[in-house]
């Protein structure tokens, strides 16, 4: 029961009480559920300061909860011991530098291409989502530039055959959709629902990200009727 109620205090962002809860037992920190540790929980609850807060408990943190919580300092020392890590995925499919991109590190993300991280290595779940996927996803636009800039896929796709241009368009990111076209991003990918990421950004109701998407599906199509 008191696991329960721990993990649900952090799910609801209860710090006070996550608090009391570990002062009463300390062991806490340790247990996992669903395979995710009290950290990483936090984090995919968005929960930062909790999980900063949870990470400062722990003696050492796994390369998964230093990439979730941008420590790279952390990452820099479990790498140096086994650097295959780098390359490892967690209970729930995710890689380090998956991680890192969804939660927004941008230094942890560079340290990890650095290290040899696979830029275009999808998750090993349901998911099947790429860093690039996950940095769009999560709305981070120097992460994306920095994946672009190091070979990742635009086009690369995930469950239901979205691409970063259809999260880009999700989140009406017009600084995104211009880095993802001047990257090669397709403006005439389809999901596996036939919609493009123009029709994706109507339905958000994001009009200005619409219309750049449809100008340089326009511009694209005159440059094939010009072309040689």
């Amino acid at each position: 029961m008191k696991t329960a109620k721990f993990f649900e205090a952090i799910k609801k962002g209860h710090t006070e009480e996550v608090k009391r809860l570990l002062a009463e037992d300390p062991s806490l920190i340790h247990l996992n559920e669903n395979g995710l540790s009290p950290v990483l929980v936090a984090a995919y609850h968005q929960e930062p300061k909790l999980a900063d807060f949870l990470a400062s408990k722990k003696v050492s943190l796994t390369v998964y909860e230093a990439a979730a919580t941008g420590k790279t300092e952390h990452i820099i020392r479990i790498l140096a011991h086994d650097p295959d890590l780098v390359k490892q995925h967690a209970e729930d499919g995710f890689h380090p530098l998956g991680l890192a991109c969804f939660f927004g590190h941008y230094e942890t993300a560079r340290y990890l291409i650095r290290a040899g991280a696979a830029v275009n290595s999808p998750s090993r779940n349901p998911l099947q989502a790429t860093p690039l996927q996950s940095a769009a996803a999560g709305n981070h636009i120097r992460i994306v530039d920095l994946l672009l800039v190091n070979g990742a896929d635009p086009n690369c796709r995930e469950q239901g055959g979205y691409t970063p241009m259809h999260a880009a368009a999700q989140n009406g990111n017009l600084d995104m959709i211009r880095a993802l076209i001047f990257g090669g991003g397709d403006l005439d990918a389809r999901g596996n629902d036939g919609k493009l990421p123009v029709d994706v950004a109507l339905e958000a109701n994001h009009q200005e990200a619409a219309k750049l998407l449809l100008e340089g599906i326009t511009r694209r199509t005159r440059a094939k009727r010009t072309g040689p």
